[in-house]
């Protein structure tokens, strides 16, 4: 990072602060996405100091945008490959969206994210995103280097491809903020435009009861800061998410902390052998609707 990005802060914080800034190569855009308690564990600040810059950032780079403006944006669009979800999903899932998906298990979310991590390496006129590389963070243990490669053949792409997905380990909360913060480095430096959590769950499983809740739900805060910052430095994020079954009704499991973060929220159900049934849920910019796909030993079908 040079020095000139961050000019705009000489003498309106102390240059020590300054300094650690550039050192940390954290740039203008993160300042204004990055949260208090992230900046001061990345400058080993007290919290104060950071919210102190962060306001600074604020006030001087915060200005209003008229809505026709944000209207003229074109999104870059993810496309699934599969007509009815892609109508949808008008057309596919957006840049700069977290999407979730829920559902028991065996229920095709996996299959989905591998096909989907697959697609995201698509040039943009192929409907993907023309991903250099894409990030898969496997928590469960679930990431199976062949059936990849049979997504990529599906999908039009060849064995080589298969060294442009970056696989992460993360089954535990520790390894899982490591991976995201990595992943967010991908996405900063251009290289990546795809990012898949399988599944955000599983690190959580060690934290029961009553007793571990308020630690468990402080740490899904933290995990779900990461998602949104590679999120809104343009990137499509899915998420996959265990399901939990409260009577009659199946909800995703993670309560309103998690429920509230994704711009779309899928639920993933087997109605027969191979058909998965798609509900779209919840949407910050859609209406609820229904999909279908089948799982085939070729990849993902139109049913």
């Amino acid at each position: 990072m040079r020095s000139e990005d961050l000019s705009f802060l000489r003498g309106r914080i102390p240059d020590e602060y300054l300094k650690k800034l550039i050192e940390r190569g954290i740039s203008v855009r993160d300042l204004l996405i990055i949260s208090e308690k992230q900046l001061a564990d990345e400058l080993a600040i007290d919290r104060k100091v950071a919210r102190e810059i962060l306001d600074t950032v604020a006030s001087i780079l915060l200005k209003p945008i008229p809505a026709d403006e944000l209207l003229r944006e074109e999104k870059l669009i993810l496309s699934t490959g599969i007509k009815r979800l892609d109508d949808l999903l008008a057309g596919g899932f957006q840049i700069g969206t977290i999407n979730a998906i829920f559902g028991p298990p065996a229920s095709g979310k996996t299959q989905f994210c591998l096909h989907m991590t697959a697609r995201s390496l698509l040039n943009e006129h192929e409907g993907g995103v023309a991903s250099e590389e894409a990030v898969f963070l496997d928590t469960e243990g679930t990431f199976v280097p062949g059936r990849m490669k049979t997504f990529l053949y599906s999908n039009g792409l060849a064995d080589r491809d298969l060294s442009r997905v970056r696989v992460f380990s993360a089954p535990g909360v520790s390894q899982l903020k490591v991976a995201l913060k990595l992943s967010s480095d991908f996405v900063k430096e251009g290289t990546s435009r795809f990012v898949c959590v399988d599944s955000i769950s599983y690190p959580f499983r060690g934290y029961k009861g009553l007793d571990g809740l308020r630690e468990r739900q402080e740490e899904l805060q933290e995990v779900l800061m990461l998602v949104r910052r590679i999120a809104e430095l343009d990137a499509v994020v899915l998420i996959t998410v265990h399901a939990v079954r409260w009577g009659k009704e199946i909800t995703s499991k993670g309560g309103f902390v998690l429920g509230h973060t994704p711009h779309n929220t899928l639920y993933f159900r087997k109605a027969r052998k191979n058909l998965v049934i798609v509900s779209l849920e919840d949407s910050s910019y859609l209406p609820p609707g229904q999909a279908a796909f089948k799982i085939t030993e070729f990849g993902l079908e139109s049913p």
